[in-house]
């Protein structure tokens, strides 16, 4: 079974859970499995981050459950706009090649995360929740996930809050990223094979 399925969703929704079970579940029955973790904050993107952690210093946030965490949706990154957009693209293409070749060697590909996780989170950084849909890049990618079987895991934030005690965002943004989740969830989003659950 040579196929992408993708699990996608908020932090918190279970899809790490569900890709090792389904991983499991397919190995047993005899097919080649390979579980890619592909979202954002990747390769240049993430030297890029570092860089700026090493000069500005990190940026810390208090977040709905009142824990100080690291902050990964910067001021900068915000300022950059779709030039910080076009380097998450830019990143995460060897995450999609490598998929592809996975694909193409005849193995189940088990995406913990995919395009539409990349695809909300560089929303939230860039500032701009549709993005996306002004953007080539973004159209490109949703053309590609088409091809995928996706199963968006869709759960309330307060079940979030409580399995992430140490989530990255603000309660702003977990509303922002929720919202934005749920648009790329539509049918007409670009995505033709998806499979909504709820948890």
């Amino acid at each position: 079974m040579d196929e992408i399925i993708a699990i996608t969703g908020i932090d918190g929704a279970g899809k790490t859970t569900l890709a090792k079970k389904l991983a499991t579940q397919l190995a047993s029955r005899g097919y080649e499995v390979r579980v890619i973790w592909v979202k954002s904050l990747h390769t240049l993107a993430y030297l890029i981050y570092r860089l700026f952690r090493w000069a500005k210093g990190p940026e810390y946030i208090i977040n709905p459950n009142n824990v100080v965490v690291e902050h990964y949706t910067t001021e900068y990154m915000r300022k950059m706009g779709r030039l910080w957009a076009l380097i998450e693209y830019i990143s995460l293409l060897p995450w999609l090649l490598i998929v592809t070749i996975e694909k193409a060697l005849g193995h189940t590909v088990i995406c913990d995360r995919y395009i539409t996780d990349f695809l909300a989170t560089v929303s939230l950084r860039v500032g701009d929740p549709l993005w996306w849909r002004k953007s080539l890049l973004g159209r490109h990618l949703l053309a590609l996930q088409s091809k995928a079987r996706v199963i968006y895991l869709s759960v309330p934030l307060a079940v979030v809050l409580e399995r992430r005690v140490d989530i990255e965002y603000t309660i702003s943004e977990l509303r922002t990223l929720a919202a934005t989740y749920k648009i790329l969830s539509l049918p007409n989003s670009g995505k033709t094979s998806l499979c909504p659950l709820r948890l």
